[in-house]
């Protein structure tokens, strides 16, 4: 927003971009990053747990950023004997933190939740219909599933339908369940360590 490039620039030079986020500050201040993890406080427990959470919001800004396919997901998985919840709104970050916490594994979009779980060693699958996936750092326990439109609506802030239904139910739901360790394999999804 502020580059000197100008927006449309700065969004080209954002999706050519492949360091992480934590690298780029790293560098910024002269250190180099090793994976050193997130600080995170401790959470206040909320007693909500499984083997899922899904994290299916999205802010006004990023309204491509809400999958189509979440319900879709949650009934498939719950087909498979799994616990699945649908993160609530909370009254405070230290119940959200322990929310995510407290599932095997969290399905979600780029977001607050996203790295909830990349700070409390959760594994993760997400989704990335508009942002960039090479700015985040997955710590080996995160699975990125990459939409196939990701450089029509790269950093787009309005909405089209096409963006929130071009990665498949099946990708998804293969990726949790490799996340878990049944041995399903998703045909795009690759693990980022």
């Amino acid at each position: 927003m502020i580059s000197s490039h100008g927006r449309a620039r700065a969004d080209e030079l954002k999706l050519l971009n492949r360091r992480t986020y934590q690298d780029l500050i790293f560098d910024g201040l002269g250190l180099q990053f090793g994976g050193e993890e997130y600080l995170l406080p401790k959470p206040n427990d909320t007693g909500l747990s499984g083997d899922v959470a899904i994290a299916a919001d999205a802010g006004p800004v990023w309204p491509m950023k809400k999958w189509a396919f979440y319900g879709l997901l949650q009934e498939r998985l719950e087909g498979e004997g799994m616990k699945v919840n649908v993160l609530p709104k909370r009254s405070s970050l230290l119940e959200h933190l322990a929310d995510v916490r407290n599932h095997r594994c969290l399905v979600g979009g780029d977001s607050l939740p996203m790295h909830f779980a990349l700070g409390t060693r959760t594994r993760c699958v997400s989704l990335f219909t508009c942002t960039s996936p090479w700015e985040i750092y997955g710590y080996g326990i995160q699975t990125k599933i990459i939409s196939p439109l990701l450089e029509e609506f790269f950093y787009k802030r309005g909405y089209d339908e096409r963006a929130t239904t071009a990665i498949s139910v099946d990708e998804v739901f293969g990726a949790v369940m490799a996340q878990l360790g049944s041995g399903a394999e998703s045909s795009r999804s690759a693990t980022v360590k």
